[in-house]
């Protein structure tokens, strides 16, 4: 069991021998017929994966959590720079900057049964891995809806089924909340919503009603003008961040949207109804507290009697047995 306990993971399918998916989603075993599982990951590779895996090089965060909330956290080896929850991975060994800049030789001198990245590791660095004997599992899609097909999954790979089903239905519990209440939902209802991240005016992401959703680019770069245009009654800004997140840090990127010339006559900046949400809780396993901040923020009468910070002190404990640290929204 991981020291500290962790999670987070989303993304890939996984499919193993004999073993194929339900209706659901879910894994249907029938009969392993020996210790070797293929993974489907999300590129599409089949990946051969000999169990019991016991050394894991982990170059994403998602991934490092969830393993850890699998209770296999001592599993992981390697480690890239954002996988700091749990603490106990702190002490784990840094291969890698993110999947996007590994350090192949040192992630081949630890010797590890399996690497796991996401879909920033280039196809040459995959190449020089699997040239050394190791299998790659790279996960592609990690938005919340893929949570828990990817931990039934994992939890196979891991021999952690049991924890696995618990960690599915502490997601659904609130997932279902979220689906049955905002099922009847109008167009009309719904708040037109900017996603900012990266930099000002930079957006990619979705929900609510994207003002970027008919743009012809995946992410693109707008303006002042460009956005007031638009005068979405939300703006919501990603920050992501390898040091801990303070209340002042938050609130400063808040006021800096608040404040920015040609904007003081958007609805969302008219009605103060500007939010910040860090990363940890928009992807795998905590991405169910991203999704709860959002129906909250979008739809507060539907969600009087939720409230997501306790609803993710109460993950944490479960995922990673200590207590909530840090900040991740503001207000």
């Amino acid at each position: 069991m991981c020291m500290d306990k962790n999670v987070r993971i989303t993304g890939a399918i996984v499919s193993l021998c004999f073993i194929f998916l339900s209706p659901t989603g879910y894994a249907e075993e029938t009969t392993l017929p020996s210790d070797t599982v293929t993974i489907v990951d999300g590129t599409g590779e089949s990946v051969d994966v000999s169990r019991p895996v016991m050394r894991i090089v982990s170059i994403t965060s998602r991934t490092s959590e969830i393993i850890c909330a699998l209770d296999a956290g001592e599993r992981i080896v390697g480690r890239d720079s954002y996988s700091i929850v749990p603490k106990s991975l702190e002490d784990v060994p840094v291969v890698a900057g993110s999947s996007y800049t590994p350090n192949v030789e040192l992630i081949l001198e630890l010797e590890p049964d399996l690497v796991i990245a996401d879909s920033m590791l280039s196809d040459d660095y995959r190449q020089r891995i699997e040239d050394a004997g190791i299998p790659v599992i790279v996960e592609t899609s990690w938005d919340p809806a893929a949570v828990a097909t990817v931990v039934s999954h994992l939890g196979i790979v891991l021999d952690e089924e049991d924890r696995a089903g618990e960690i599915i239905g502490f997601i659904e519990q609130y997932h279902d909340i979220v689906e049955e209440r905002c099922a009847d939902l109008e167009e009309e209802d719904k708040p037109v919503v900017f996603f900012e991240w990266s930099q000002p005016y930079h957006s990619g992401a979705s929900g609510g009603i994207n003002v970027v959703g008919d743009e012809p680019a995946k992410y693109p770069t707008g303006s002042p003008e460009w956005l007031a245009e638009r005068d979405p009654d939300i703006i919501l800004r990603l920050v992501s961040s390898t040091e801990d997140l303070t209340v002042e840090m938050m609130e400063e990127a808040r006021d800096e949207i608040l404040s920015r010339p040609g904007l003081s006559s958007v609805k969302a900046v008219e009605d103060d109804r500007a939010y910040i949400l860090s990363s940890p809780v928009t992807t795998g396993v905590r991405s169910i507290i991203g999704e709860l901040y959002l129906a909250k923020w979008f739809h507060p009468d539907f969600f009087e009697d939720i409230d997501p910070e306790e609803v993710h002190e109460e993950l944490i404990q479960e995922l990673f047995g200590q207590k909530l640290e840090g900040v991740y929204v503001y207000p």
